[in-house]
């Protein structure tokens, strides 16, 4: 037993020892990058990201709207449903495109505004990103509407959008249902807790707490445990 804790403790020292020597190593890594050269580099990671989500958000909707055509005037019982589903699945996928253009606008935004930014092409790339969003945004909306004749504004209130799900059939919202649970469970279990796991790495090695990103993580976690609280209220009076 005594050599048996005995080897316990060499591993644990040679571990840490490891271990601080790789932070150290990353330490003068970061210490080595400039954030000029983060910033431009994510930058144009992001640009990319929303310049594909713009052009997969177009090709979709107007395929959704094609579709919807093809819907309304085919007679053929089989060739009917083909386009129905396709309309509304074209539909789905534009607008997680579109979603996913504004993340990128917005991002591409708070980066520009950035004092160690001073490249003006930068910036009006980002106000032509933002230009394009809003349209693709508006373009969405009205494919919605001309496909499930339903009208949403482009800045739709939680309330419009309960009231859009609750237009759905039996059988889609309780997909829906399913989906945001699932992805409300992950969130709160798992993604939020490596958040925290990666924050904890990264103020070890950069011996600074990430207060800032911390106290976001914290209100993200808090308001998502506090808000179900609403269910309780609603469903268990």
């Amino acid at each position: 037993m005594k050599h048996k804790h005995k080897w316990i403790g060499i591993g644990a020292g040679v571990l840490s020892f490891f271990l601080g020597m790789f932070s150290l190593a990353l330490r003068g890594l970061f210490n080595q990058i400039q954030i000029e050269q983060v910033l431009y580099t994510s930058f144009g990671l992001i640009a990319i990201v929303g310049v594909i989500s713009l052009a997969l958000a177009v090709y979709y909707l107007r395929k959704g709207r094609e579709a919807y055509v093809i819907y309304q005037t085919v007679e053929e019982e089989e060739a009917n449903e083909k386009a129905y589903v396709s309309a509304y699945r074209f539909l789905d996928y534009g607008t997680v495109a579109s979603n996913i253009l504004m993340i990128a606008m917005l991002c591409c935004l708070v980066i520009v505004t950035s004092p160690v930014i001073e490249n003006v092409y930068l910036f009006i790339f980002s106000l032509v990103l933002m230009f394009f969003s809003f349209a693709v945004a508006n373009y969405c909306v009205r494919t919605i509407f001309l496909i499930r004749q339903y009208k949403l504004s482009i800045f739709s209130t939680p309330k419009e959008v309960l009231s859009f799900l609750n237009s759905y059939d039996e059988g889609e919202k309780q997909a829906e249902m399913e989906n945001a649970y699932l992805t409300l469970f992950k969130l709160n279990q798992i993604i939020l807790p490596a958040l925290y796991i990666l924050l904890f790495v990264l103020s070890t090695i950069l011996q600074e707490t990430q207060l800032v990103a911390l106290l976001i993580l914290i209100v993200i976690h808090l308001y998502i445990n506090i808000d179900q609280l609403r269910k309780t209220k609603r469903y268990f009076k």
